[in-house]
């Protein structure tokens, strides 16, 4: 069998491939007829890498294949016309992903700083319902406020005017549904979402490392969560874990850059950057994304 890599164009969003997809060592990873079902598992199965028979049929399978239970469904829409959808920068959609990442609230003509706000979800068509760990107060009905929201490579930007606010039982923002989001791609690689136990090891330390939970990974670097500020902006440590890939669990050790911090719910996160990647380094964390972004892991 000879394996050719995977070209964006053949994965299309809500059609059966007409073609297995194996890992570069020939495992396979989805089976002909599987549906891509939106366009953040479309991008993370790009990055993560693919192959396809060479001499496998090209025609498609009509009967639509029914997607796992566990895959993300984006709200995004996918009938942009094809010189939106090429563009590499900004382009314009609809709807919001169903999970958010981060959001940022600006108020209109208002000299406050912006307000860091957590995203609760929505109700279709009318809402997005949020809360405001400060500033809670600013929010009246009627006040227009600037939104970004970050998900994955994409940061989400909007103008919405806010139509409600609860105290009881929690404390809730409304927002009325955006007519037009635009969104800008900020990262260079996709990051998955996961929870992986790891050990943070630092260099003037080498003797101690702290537990730590990894959030989300990709090719460039991941997010970790843990107790208390244990490392500082820019410096370097050493990360071990174990990742799941081909069947196995593979303990490796990377070289990281702490590049950003923030507290979120009494934890600590840490926006990391891997320093270098060998090789084999970077084909298993191909090969981990993979497993996750299709569900396709050994159990």
């Amino acid at each position: 069998m000879n394996l050719v890599k995977v070209a964006p164009h053949e994965l299309k969003i809500g059609t059966p491939l007409p073609f297995a997809v194996y890992s570069a060592t020939g495992k396979l990873l989805l089976t002909r007829g599987y549906c891509v079902r939106s366009e953040s598992q479309r991008d993370r199965i790009l990055t993560a890498g693919g192959f396809r028979d060479d001499a496998a049929p090209a025609d498609r399978i009509e009967a639509p294949i029914p997607a796992p239970a566990n895959l993300l469904i984006s709200t995004a829409k996918h009938d942009a016309s094809a010189r939106e959808s090429a563009s590499p920068v900004t382009s314009i959609a609809g709807t919001l992903p169903k999970v958010i990442d981060a959001m940022q609230l600006s108020i209109v003509g208002h000299t406050h700083a912006p307000l860091q706000t957590d995203y609760v979800g929505s109700i279709a068509g009318q809402a997005l319902l949020l809360t405001a760990t400060t500033g809670h107060e600013l929010f009246e009905p009627g006040v227009e406020v600037e939104c970004k929201a970050l998900r994955g490579r994409k940061v989400y930007m909007f103008r919405s005017t806010v139509i409600g606010r609860s105290e009881l039982p929690v404390r809730l923002v409304y927002l009325a549904q955006p007519d037009i989001v635009r969104t800008h791609i900020v990262r260079k690689h996709v990051r998955v979402s996961t929870e992986l136990a790891g050990r943070l090891i630092r260099n003037d330390c080498i003797a101690a490392g702290f537990d730590v939970t990894v959030v989300n990974v990709s090719l460039g670097g991941v997010a970790l969560s843990a107790t208390d500020v244990i490392v500082n902006v820019g410096e370097h440590f050493k990360l071990s874990l174990r990742l799941r890939a081909d069947g196995k669990l593979h303990a490796v050790v990377l070289n990281c850059i702490a590049r950003s911090l923030r507290h979120v719910d009494g934890a600590v996160l840490v926006g990391v950057e891997f320093s270098n990647r060998t090789p084999d380094i970077t084909a298993l964390l191909r090969a981990h994304l993979f497993e996750m972004a299709t569900g396709s892991g050994a159990d």
